[in-house]
């Protein structure tokens, strides 16, 4: 692969690239080709001092502190880390590390959604077949895959809770109601409360009613150069408006709250539609009157649906290193903290879901309501996918016009705005 990439790899003294490089990629940089091999050997003499720079969630900024300090430990004086954690939430590492590779992240967390933009900008080092087969032993199969571009897997797998469900004021509405949007919104309304759901302005909420129906939006990319050719789009379709008439029951302020947050529960809110990082908050509002469900079903036109959502995960990535011995240590620490110790601490810390399997089975993440909520919910879900950012933002607006008393026919007109718009989301990836 030849990608012409300038990036600040030309500081460096040429004969410094050349020796010890351990890229998977091949590199045009100002007429210097450099060149690293797919399979590595990581069962080398890398004891040493090193310094690491990791990019994580702000919640377990702390956490990751003290497990690489065990990570450390654990090496019986083979390592000294000189570690740098910066709180860098995964939307906004992979644009932050594509920006300046060099002074990105040696690891850093990401939402799986950005993989093949990550790994075409040379952000990303593949994992050899040691780390594929112990992640085949150790994670779920839909993490795995998760991590995977063409077969090869370039992440370790973090967290499997990347999706959305849920949390219902058991003191306003019953676990019957809670299933369904019809008696959710009545329930609310008959005590003054609110449905909390960014369905009207948010698109990764929006997607939800499109996916319930049967639409959907799918990318093309090309795995040379990164830029998405390509679109499989229905959702301006009969399937599209149904799911538009749906949305044009939530236009409605004084029931449905444009927002995803938990902070209102008990007060104005009676229900929301979030994820896991909402959870703390969730259960210090209503405690044992906090229900966690998967979305309710939706009637139009005498039809019922479920709503949808996305399924996704977080993965670990590790930077390309000039040093092999770095390399060797990134990776190796990588493995560590997402091992199933690890993940059973941030499960403990943050609510975030395990991917390694054993993890998963621990008692507490099976007594976790919200986990479980978000494991129902899984039927109903489809993998997030690659797609340009400005997508989200393109079907936002879509559903923003959405109004109450939009008329079929001007809903029609609105999904084929939509529509006309997706050329022009291609053409400015």
């Amino acid at each position: 692969m030849n990608l012409k990439r300038i990036t600040r790899l030309a500081l460096l003294a040429p004969a410094l690239l050349l020796s010890a490089c351990n890229f998977k990629y091949v590199y045009t940089i100002e007429g210097l080709v450099i060149a690293g091999g797919d399979e590595y050997d990581d069962d080398i003499d890398d004891t040493g001092s090193y310094d690491i720079k990791v990019w994580v969630d702000d919640r377990i900024v702390n956490l990751t502190k003290s497990q690489i300090g065990q990570f450390v430990n654990n090496s019986g004086g083979k390592y000294n880390i000189n570690a740098t954690v910066e709180p860098v939430s995964e939307g906004n590492a992979a644009s932050s590390m594509l920006q300046d590779p060099q002074d990105g992240a040696d690891i850093f967390v990401f939402a799986q959604d950005q993989l093949s933009r990550l790994k075409v900008g040379g952000a990303l080092a593949k994992l050899n077949s040691s780390y594929v087969n112990y992640l085949t032993e150790t994670m779920d199969q839909g993490a795995i895959n998760a991590a995977k571009v063409n077969n090869d897997v370039y992440a370790f797998p973090i967290t499997s809770d990347n999706g959305y469900f849920l949390y219902y004021d058991k003191s306003v509405i019953s676990d019957a109601a809670a299933a369904n949007m019809t008696s959710l919104l009545a329930a609310c309304k008959s005590a003054g409360k609110t449905l909390n759901f960014e369905a009207r302005s948010n698109g990764f909420y929006a997607a939800s009613y499109f996916m319930a129906t049967g639409c959907y939006s799918s990318w093309d990319i090309d795995s040379e150069s990164g830029k998405f050719t390509g679109y499989h789009d229905t959702y301006n379709s009969a399937a599209g408006l149904v799911a538009a008439k749906a949305i044009r029951q939530l236009d409605d302020k004084s029931l449905v709250a444009t927002n995803s947050q938990a902070s209102k529960l008990g007060d104005k809110s009676a229900a929301v539609v979030s994820g896991v990082w909402e959870y703390d908050t969730a259960k210090k509002r209503l405690g044992t009157n906090l229900g966690c469900a998967p979305l309710p079903s939706f009637t139009v036109d005498d039809a019922t649906y479920h709503l949808s959502s996305f399924d996704g995960y977080k993965l670990l990535g590790v930077k390309p290193q000039v040093d092999a011995k770095k390399a060797s240590v990134c990776r190796k620490l990588a493995r560590f903290l997402t091992s199933e110790a690890a993940q059973v601490e941030r499960f403990n810390e943050a609510n975030w879901g395990p991917t390694n399997k054993e993890a998963a089975e621990d008692p507490a993440v099976l007594a976790h309501d919200g986990l479980q909520a978000l494991k129902a919910q899984h039927e109903f879900a489809k993998p997030q996918g690659q797609c340009p950012g400005a997508w989200f933002t393109a079907l936002a607006t879509t559903a923003k016009a959405i109004t109450a008393g939009a008329t079929d026919a001007q809903l029609r007109t609105i999904l084929q705005n939509y529509e006309n718009g997706l050329q022009e989301l291609l053409d400015s990836d």
